[in-house]
């Protein structure tokens, strides 16, 4: 091999060596695995300050919501034995509902009590399309109801 070459070699190493390092470091810090609720409240000292993501459904009659302040509160639960507080403050989904599925990420701030910094509306895959009359004057009828 010439020095060119040699040269281009250790120049190309280098630049995959740099990205595979880059690469490595980003998505290390980026990671959040999905929790439940059961397995925060059975150790919550471990989560505690953590950045956790935590997915559930959420526990009807539960929901509180402050309009004015925009601060929602809810429990979640995947079984319907562990039950882990969750307030959030921001604006509440549209879908936001009671039983609905969510996903909340943020930290635990106290034993069974998650503060949330995001806040995920998990939705169904089904679309309905709406039946409309053929008649023109009909169909703007029903658009404008």
């Amino acid at each position: 091999m010439n020095s060119n070459t040699k040269k281009y070699l250790i120049g190309g190493g280098l630049v995959i060596a740099i990205a595979i390092a880059l690469f490595t470091s980003i998505s290390g810090d980026n990671m959040t695995y999905y929790r439940t609720p059961a397995e925060i409240l059975a150790n919550p000292d471990d989560f505690m300050g953590e950045k956790i993501r935590v997915m559930g459904l959420i526990e009807t009659g539960s929901v509180t919501w402050e309009p004015k302040d925009t601060k929602l509160g809810f429990r979640i639960t995947e079984d319907g034995k562990h039950f882990l507080m969750v307030t959030y403050i921001g604006s509440k989904p549209d879908m936001f509902k009671e039983g609905q599925g969510v996903v909340v990420e943020g930290s635990l701030t106290a034993p069974g009590l998650l503060t949330a910094t995001k806040l995920l509306v998990k939705h169904s895959e089904e679309y309905k399309v709406e039946k409309h009359s053929d008649k023109k004057a009909d169909y703007y009828k029903s658009m404008a109801q």
